[in-house]
């Protein structure tokens, strides 16, 4: 039996273990991984604002474009594009807190002016950043084309 001058401490302990529990378990590996599953189908779709909204309002796509606007003007001035395929296949993820960083390999198909068609892949690597009650956005994207 618990004596009353405990019962404070006791419930503190409690009070903390159920905290613990409570971990937000969308931090997960898994979930970074859907994040960009959600990524590869905006960029399938070419879609410049959702595009420009999975990355963190500074967000760095690539050195080219920093913010959700200038993201947004960037894609939006591909206008002759259509992609045809775009797939990722990760590598590798470390999750660290409130940050991910997942690296792996894209594919992409591009149909450029409704005529000529042209197959990319690279590496890339997406720093991740876990925003409370939003979940993963793009902090930094990098590509490297390989052969």
């Amino acid at each position: 039996m618990i004596r009353p001058k405990r019962i404070p401490s006791f419930l503190l302990f409690i009070t903390f273990i159920l905290l613990l529990s409570c971990k937000d378990s969308r931090k997960s590996k898994s979930d970074v991984e859907s994040a960009m599953k959600r990524y590869d189908n905006f960029i399938l779709k070419l879609d410049a604002d959702s595009i420009a909204f999975s990355f963190t309002p500074d967000g760095n796509l690539g050195n080219i474009a920093i913010g959700r606007d200038s993201i947004k003007k960037f894609l939006s001035s591909f206008k002759n594009v259509r992609v045809l395929s775009q797939k990722s296949i990760t590598s590798n993820i470390d999750l660290a807190g409130d940050s991910a960083i997942q690296k792996g390999i894209y594919y992409q198909t591009d149909l450029i002016s409704e005529k000529d068609t042209i197959r990319v892949k690279g590496e890339y690597t997406a720093n991740w950043e876990w925003i409370a009650d939003k979940g993963w956005f793009i902090k930094r994207m990098i590509t490297k084309p390989i052969k």
